[in-house]
């Protein structure tokens, strides 16, 4: 398995399930839509540009590529496989809580330069991802359901991840 998106809602681990893949198959370019989005001081690149970036990231032969709900309708038809990160709630909400104080005023590795967490800004963006909660999971199992041919993980617990990281790992371009 050589194309594979890690997708979830905001919190949902999804940067460190791609590092901690990319560690176990470091032949695999990981790849986050986040860093294809911003610019700096958290401003969104033109739309023509994210696209044609996203394009080329997932014509590739080989990618893990991490990000929402929104890179599903341009990247499932060239992926191989899906992890579903879908958290409870309450887990996601700590995860949102207590992510900008270990990132305080610095840019998360898998962002571009220039987008530091800081708790004010990042708290309001988490509460509007937390309300919109039931209609990210909708809009993501909409797509997973239109999807042909994948391998999907949906993965709730840490045990689940963990046995689709080993699935995913002993898969050799087929699914299992």
């Amino acid at each position: 398995m050589k194309r594979l998106i890690i997708t979830g809602a905001n919190g949902s681990g999804k940067s460190h399930l791609a590092s901690r893949l990319g560690a176990l198959r470091p032949e695999i370019p990981v790849m986050s839509f986040d860093a294809m989005k911003l610019t700096r001081g958290w401003e969104q690149r033109p739309r023509a540009e994210i696209d044609a970036d996203l394009e080329r990231a997932i014509t590739e032969d080989h990618w893990i590529l991490e990000g929402g709900p929104s890179l599903l309708s341009r990247a499932l038809e060239h992926a191989d496989g899906v992890i579903w990160l879908d958290p409870p709630e309450p887990a996601r909400a700590w995860h949102l809580a207590i992510r900008p104080w270990a990132n305080f005023g610095k840019t998360r590795p898998e962002l571009p330069p220039g987008n530091d967490d800081w708790p004010l800004a990042q708290y309001r963006f988490a509460l509007r991802s937390l309300a919109a909660g039931s209609k990210i999971k909708h809009s993501i199992s909409s797509s997973l359901e239109a999807a042909q041919g994948l391998c999907v993980w949906h993965c709730r617990t840490q045990s689940q991840i963990d046995e689709a990281v080993i699935a995913w790992h002993e898969a050799s371009g087929k699914c299992t």
